[in-house]
């Protein structure tokens, strides 16, 4: 009977590490969770970027809401001067996968190098304020996005402005495999990559699945954010990554 390794997102980025699992035997789950669509405030943002205040800011928490800002400067820009608008201001991810896709424009993206969190983001940006004239930032970020990072800055006077660029909603994948892996007492891994992702692959589940879901799978968080919602969530085994995974 095989071992099962979840990675709950269906993105590219993971096609080795399921190749890897593969390889050594496992069976592999890649449920789609998450459809991704414009936020309600992509047109104001588009319009406060274009007239960016003197002292202005950008941060962002997500590689999806990187990805929208890209998506709507290229479609609202044909003469491809999206580049150029968001090299005004200074840009913050909270990590280097959140920071790729403006990155990919050839702009320069400031970012956490190590345990990316939203605490470690607004030191980031507080530590850079003074030498880079800030005195707003513009938060960009979805509709179940948490507040930490605008609540830190605010609390250290900085004005903030946030903006819904994206907006997720969940799908409903079979995660049959998953059940009967957990019923028959299988070691299960699961690589969690949000706490999205994590309440979207457990409201597919029957309720009596999470109990050994929690007490037996071995929950991989790529994240502090993602670590700190699986331990909310009563999570008794969190591991490290793929070096576990093959021993």
């Amino acid at each position: 009977m095989k071992d099962l390794l979840v990675i709950a997102r269906e993105d590219d980025r993971d096609h080795s590490l399921a190749a890897d699992a593969d390889r050594m035997g496992y069976d592999v789950l890649r449920p789609a969770l998450l459809a991704t669509e414009p936020g309600n405030d992509i047109d104001r943002f588009l319009a406060w970027i274009r007239e960016a205040p003197l002292g202005a800011a950008v941060a962002w928490t997500s590689r999806r809401a990187a990805r929208a800002i890209v998506r709507a400067l290229s479609a609202a820009d044909s003469a491809g001067r999206s580049r150029d608008l968001l090299a005004r201001v200074p840009l913050f991810a909270v990590g280097a996968e959140s920071a790729a896709p403006i990155q990919e424009l050839g702009l320069e993206v400031s970012f956490v190098a190590e345990h990316p969190s939203a605490a470690a983001l607004a030191r980031l940006i507080l530590s850079q304020r003074a030498s880079r004239s800030i005195e707003r930032v513009a938060f960009l970020h979805g509709n179940r996005a948490l507040s930490d990072l605008p609540d830190a800055l605010r609390h250290e006077r900085l004005s903030v402005e946030e903006f819904e660029v994206y907006r997720t909603h969940f799908l409903s994948p079979d995660l049959g495999l998953l059940e009967t892996a957990l019923a028959a007492g299988r070691d299960v891994w699961i690589y969690y990559y949000s706490p999205s992702g994590i309440e979207a692959l457990e409201r597919r589940l029957r309720p009596e699945s999470l109990e050994p879901l929690h007490r037996r799978a071995r929950a991989v968080a790529i994240g502090a954010t993602t670590r700190a919602a699986l331990q909310e969530r009563g999570y008794a085994r969190l591991e490290a990554g793929m070096a576990g995974l093959t021993a």
